[in-house]
């Protein structure tokens, strides 16, 4: 009998599809920097964006990120802001959503600059009043649009700011919000200090006595008596502040200092850019007209006695050149038609340090060749230091346990503030207990971000990477230069030393030293 072939049994596997992981996604918001509504703002943001996210399946809430009334004008005020960037360089976020531009960031480099990075983490951003999703190849180019309007906001405002306060100059009504030593405000007038007005007149006396200002400022540190705001030293610079101060006389000069138009913000001395205002008896006096006129005479008299080079044109390398040495700076001096810096100590005597003087020649040309080497070729190893910077700084905050332990209780918060929040909107907890819970929650989240701010700032690293970034951000804008002018020095440049007669260094702002030949 033919043998039968049997018919193999065959069972059937389904194929299964692995479950798709959830796509983590944060939420960032600025709430009101009004202290009253700071509370409410935040819990309305807490609530839409746990509502929102939770109606999409594909999504699971990573944490909700608010800083509670701080200016958007720079990131480095804003600790919650730089927490999200931390979560997501640490891969715990996927997605980030923003309500506008303006509340990610105010400035437009500000706002490339993290978008650049979090996209290369692979972390995307929605930006929902401007319905912008750098997850699409061309919302780059539309943020810029925008980042700019939002620049635009802050600057707008800070004009209206400045247009306010100059209005009050102008009518006489201005009040400075702080007072110089002898005085405090009383609600909006000045106010005489007796026992501080006694000081300031003793300061004017021995000053019209002939005594100098390092001598004044000795005395006073010797018989104990403490400055204001806590500080207890005399400088003989807060003299000469007091000294030249017209505010004693009982007169007002406003705007003597002046802010930038253009983001950042910077407070530089008014030099004509902008109109003074002179307030006549706008306040009680401690020194009179006589007096203070007496003591600008001296003191217009001693500086052209010990300082009569003082006059000569400043240079840009001023204050700029040290000696690598004895560390003495270096002085300008003219030869005929040719300009050199020379060691101050090495001037005064040349026994106390060999230094020789260095042509300005050999100085401008070892520094624009070093200014165009990084121009060209500089930013590729400036990344590179930065992504150590980076990475260094990585390993030592994760590896800062009381930090990871207050990031986890900023967590932990974070996630009662979402039961609270549900189960209010659910009716089942009263709203005001709620609302009381929420208060003291929010009060240990505050003190916590503190913490957190002391703790970074215990850290070093930041200054350092901030500086690299910066210097990266100004090559990008210049090209080659044949003069050197004083952006270098603002920009890119802390110190030139002059270690040899055939090199120096140069120190660039974030502590980077490099060598140039001098010739």
């Amino acid at each position: 009998m033919a043998n039968q072939v049997k018919t193999p049994k065959v069972t059937v596997i389904d194929p299964t599809v692995p479950e798709k992981a959830k796509l983590r996604v944060a939420a960032y918001a600025r709430v009101s920097s009004d202290s009253a509504d700071q509370l409410n703002s935040y819990l309305a943001q807490v609530d839409y964006y746990t509502r929102h996210i939770g109606e999409n399946q594909d999504w699971e809430l990573a944490d909700i990120y608010a800083d509670e009334g701080i200016s958007g004008l720079d990131t480095q005020k804003r600790d919650e802001f730089n927490r999200m960037i931390a979560d997501c360089r640490s891969g715990k976020v996927d997605r980030i959503l923003v309500k506008s531009v303006s509340r990610f960031a105010r400035n437009t480099r500000d706002t490339l600059h993290f978008m650049r990075e979090l996209m290369q983490l692979g972390v995307t951003i929605r930006f929902e009043k401007e319905n912008i999703d750098t997850g699409r190849l061309s919302s780059e180019q539309t943020a810029t649009i925008y980042a700019a309007f939002a620049q635009m906001e802050s600057t707008g405002h800070s004009s209206n700011m400045r247009l306010s306060v100059k209005m009050r100059m102008e009518k006489g009504i201005f009040t400075p919000s702080s007072m110089p030593y002898g005085y405090r405000l009383n609600g909006l007038e000045p106010e005489i200090v007796p026992e501080e007005a006694e000081v300031v007149r003793h300061i004017f006396s021995s000053a019209l006595r002939g005594q100098g200002r390092k001598d004044i400022a000795k005395e006073l540190n010797e018989l104990g008596i403490e400055r204001s705001h806590g500080r207890t030293v005399w400088h003989h610079t807060t003299v000469n502040y007091i000294l030249t101060n017209s505010f004693y006389t009982g007169n007002s000069v406003w705007q003597k200092f002046c802010t930038t138009d253009t983001l950042p913000f910077q407070k530089t001395k008014n030099k004509g850019q902008l109109p003074t205002y002179h307030a006549e008896d706008d306040h009680p006096a401690l020194i009179s007209q006589k007096d203070f006129q007496r003591v600008q005479a001296l003191i217009a008299q001693r500086r052209e006695q010990f300082y009569a080079d003082a006059a000569a044109p400043r240079s840009v390398y001023t204050g700029k050149i040290y000696c690598g040495r004895c560390g003495s700076k270096f002085r300008r001096k003219m030869c005929g038609d040719k300009v050199y810096w020379d060691c101050y100590r090495h001037n005064s005597d040349k026994d106390l340090c060999p230094a020789h003087q260095v042509p300005e020649t050999a100085l401008t040309a070892s520094t624009l060749r070093l200014h165009n080497k990084l121009v060209f070729h500089g930013q590729e190893l400036l990344q590179s230091l930065l992504n150590q910077l980076r990475e260094i700084r990585e390993r030592e905050l994760r590896s800062n346990q009381k930090l990871s332990d207050i990031d986890k209780e900023i967590a932990n918060i974070s996630g009662q503030n979402l039961v609270l929040i549900r189960l209010k909107g659910k009716g089942c907890i009263d709203p005001a207990l709620a609302l009381s819970q929420a208060d003291q929650l929010n009060r240990r989240q505050r003190d916590l971000r503190r913490l957190r701010r002391k703790v970074l700032e215990a850290a070093d690293g930041d200054e350092q990477i901030q500086a690299t970034e910066a210097i990266l951000d100004y090559l990008e804008t210049v090209q080659w230069q044949t003069e050197v002018t004083p952006d270098l020095f603002e920009n890119l440049v802390e110190r030139i030393t002059v270690t040899s007669a055939e090199e120096v260094k140069f120190r660039l702002l974030n502590g980077l030293e490099l060598a140039e030949r001098l010739v």
